[in-house]
């Protein structure tokens, strides 16, 4: 690890807190960062999280030749650039939100603190790499001249790893163009997309049903838009059940520390937190882990278990699984709530789906499948079967509370 990165590792703590990092504060970072900052300084957004953190990596000084493309003046000059974007934001910043400059470069993971949504700025197929393989939701955004492409963690990873090649580092200008001053503007429309990307990917993690991150695409300032990227097309495999087993936390911690979170132990732990409807400690480990986690009961009993990313969870086919389902129980990263893909799993599988529930970090909310319910999801269509209910905290509800949870809230 590298050693200035100690301290960044170590404040990744607070359940509320979202991580955000920017690698690379040339022509693209330096915008992308002095439009999403005061973008967040204030609002509903920041009032409904604990903290953001945006850290910005770059080894890089300030040069007057920066000045005619990057976001940076004159006292800036000599300058780490991630100090001096640092300085800029201040008016913007304080408790709630925070810039942190790192000024070295990521080489591999250990170099950076883990984040929840990662914009890789900067023309190294070394930093490319090293985000692409990890679990992280990323954005990586290149430039050249007027142009731009964006790549994100939703396109075909064998795609992504043909755009990567070994290749040496390159201005977003063509040679000579600061010199002969004709600068060309793509890292603008990059910096533009990338700080849209990131607000409205924090705006879906904490339930703003109508958050729409960018599609990746292709684009340039004279022709527009000039084509999508290939999505992934994911073949989930059959899973079978899962038999509950509480396992020591000894044995969960090791599967956290090493990534193992898809593991059969994991699952087992989960499938008995479901079974014993301890639902607030599913969610904490989901957390922990920073993954979605679902969990489907059918009618025999049998649990399926399925652990996603940090930002969706796909379930695979209950094999030999008996219907109609009691329960289907999954996680978000933060508050609970029916986002655009559950109502969809719901009107997918009415009939299939009796009850359903989702997991928010200090609450929960259901709707069970009615013949008239008092109020629904929906008025019409498949979802006025599926009743809307209020949001229920697990301190009102003591059946959702492991054992330590209910000695912590005075109970027994």
């Amino acid at each position: 690890m590298n050693e200035q990165n100690e301290q960044t590792q170590n404040d990744y703590t607070d359940n509320n807190d979202y991580e955000i990092a920017v690698i690379g504060a040339g022509g693209i970072g330096s915008h992308l960062a002095s439009a999403l900052v005061p973008a967040l300084h204030r609002g509903g957004l920041l009032d409904s999280i604990g903290r953001i953190t945006i850290r910005v990596y770059d080894s890089d000084t300030v040069t007057e030749e920066n000045l005619a493309h990057q976001r940076f003046d004159y006292h800036d000059v000599g300058m780490h650039k991630v100090a001096a974007i640092e300085r800029s934001m201040r008016p913007f910043t304080g408790a709630r939100l925070r810039v942190v400059a790192c000024p070295w470069d990521v080489r591999e993971a250990d170099d950076m603190t883990p984040a929840d949504l990662t914009v890789v700025a900067v023309d190294s197929p070394i930093a490319r790499r090293v985000i692409h393989s990890s679990d992280t939701i990323f954005l990586d955004l290149r430039t050249l001249a007027d142009g731009f492409i964006a790549l994100d963690s939703s396109v075909d990873r064998d795609f992504v790893t043909r755009m990567t090649p070994d290749q040496p580092a390159r201005s977003c200008q063509h040679e000579g163009a600061v010199e002969s001053g004709n600068i060309e503007f793509g890292f603008l429309l990059a910096a533009a997309h990338g700080a849209q990307w990131v607000l409205q990917s924090l705006r879906w993690m904490v339930g703003h049903e109508l958050a729409m991150p960018p599609l990746p695409q292709s684009a340039n300032v004279t022709f527009g838009t000039l084509g999508r990227m290939p999505l992934a097309e994911e073949e989930l495999e059959p899973q079978g059940s899962v038999k509950p087993k509480f396992q020591p936390p000894n044995l969960i911690t090791s599967c956290i520390d090493t990534n193992d979170h898809d593991s059969e132990v994991i699952r087992e732990h989960v499938a008995c937190l479901a079974k014993r409807r301890w639902w607030r400690a599913i969610w904490e480990l989901g957390d922990s882990m920073s993954r979605e986690i679902s969990v489907l009961i059918d009618a025999e009993d049998k649990l399926f278990v399925d652990v996603g990313t940090s930002g969706q969870v796909k379930m695979s086919p209950p094999e030999d699984a008996k219907i109609p389902f009691q329960l289907w129980l999954h996680s978000h990263p933060r508050d609970a709530y029916w986002s655009s893909t559950d109502r969809d799993t719901l009107g997918c599988y009415t009939g299939l789906i009796l009850e359903a529930v989702v997991l928010g970090h200090d609450h929960y909310k259901h709707t069970a499948h009615l013949e008239s319910p008092e109020s629904s999801l929906e008025e019409e269509g498949p979802l006025a079967s599926w009743s809307s209910e209020p949001t229920v905290l697990y301190a009102d509800d003591p059946q959702t509370l492991g054992p330590e949870d209910r000695k912590g809230d005075g109970q027994t």
